[in-house]
């Protein structure tokens, strides 16, 4: 994701999944079916856990357990018929979205004999709209996924690291000592990539992924971005850290509100996802501004 603003803020994405999720009926997910445009209208408080922002045009696209969602005058809305739980989504030069997960196992050319339920990389032209599957369905389950300059890697739920492709191939090329939940790969430099850990340990990698090296010095970071200015972290207290890079030294820049899930950076702002499926937006000032609220 782009990362030429300086952030004041943090993220955090909770993991776990469900064949119920991925069996669950598309009236399942939602509240109301029947908006002004008939489209499936979903309460925050219904949608699980955010895993992902991307901006694409005017609106913003949230991943989710309970499918890809829009946000759409205060309301979440659900993108296509396809409704996979999504543990991650980045965004390729052109638009194309990529996206990683467990399938939605209703339909039948998501379902590999013998292999678990996994997404592999799924790819979208279209805004989310329509998926389509990649050779590695039934192999992988990405819990992140960063691109930078050409390069593209994701975190599988076992910590291995995979150069990825934008047909939705890729292979093995390393792995992290830790169960990762975040990963983040240079705008300077793609060789070098860091990645943080549910326990909120931080990795670095200076060969693009194929070994890793623990950051025992580092303070409790549970989730990493970059910025043009280097590192931001966020412990998963909400504290907030920057460096210049990997190695440090972190000082402590704010914090973010609380119960942060995911968290994005674009040209035009900065916005996260909480817990309970509320969204905010970052004023100019570094305060928080609701985007959407959890239902009483």
């Amino acid at each position: 994701m782009p990362r030429n603003l300086e952030p004041r803020f943090s993220l955090r994405r909770l993991g776990g999944w469900s064949w119920a999720v991925a069996l669950v009926p598309l009236a399942a997910v939602s509240i109301a079916c029947g908006g002004d445009d008939g489209e499936v209208v979903a309460r925050a408080s219904d949608i699980g856990h955010v895993h992902d922002l991307v901006v694409d045009g005017d609106t913003l696209l949230v991943a989710t357990h309970r499918g890809l969602l829009r946000v759409e005058a205060g309301t979440y809305r659900l993108v296509g018929e396809q409704i996979h739980d999504l543990m991650s989504m980045a965004e390729l030069d052109g638009g194309t979205l990529v996206a990683s997960g467990h399938p939605d196992l209703r339909l039948e050319e998501y379902r590999v004999d013998g292999a678990p339920p996994f997404l592999g990389l799924i790819t979208s032209t279209d805004g989310g709209d329509s998926w389509d599957a990649g050779g590695l369905l039934g192999r992988a389950d990405f819990h992140a996924i960063d691109v930078e300059d050409g390069t593209m890697l994701g975190a599988d739920s076992t910590g291995t690291v995979w150069r990825l492709s934008r047909n939705g191939g890729g292979q093995p090329i390393g792995s992290i000592p830790f169960d990762v939940n975040d990963l983040a790969i240079s705008p300077d430099d793609p060789d070098v990539v860091v990645a943080t850990s549910w326990d909120s340990e931080l990795a670095m990698s200076e060969d693009a992924g194929q070994t890793w090296e623990l950051l025992a010095e580092a303070p409790p970071i549970f989730e990493i971005e970059w910025a043009t200015t280097g590192l931001i972290g966020a412990a998963d207290s909400g504290e907030l850290w920057t460096a210049p890079g990997p190695t440090g030294p972190f000082e402590r820049s704010g914090n973010a509100p609380v119960d942060v899930e995911t968290l994005l950076v674009h040209e035009d702002g900065v916005w996260i996802a909480n817990d309970g499926g509320q969204l905010h937006r970052q004023d100019e000032d570094g305060s928080w501004s609701p985007l959407i609220r959890a239902a009483d």
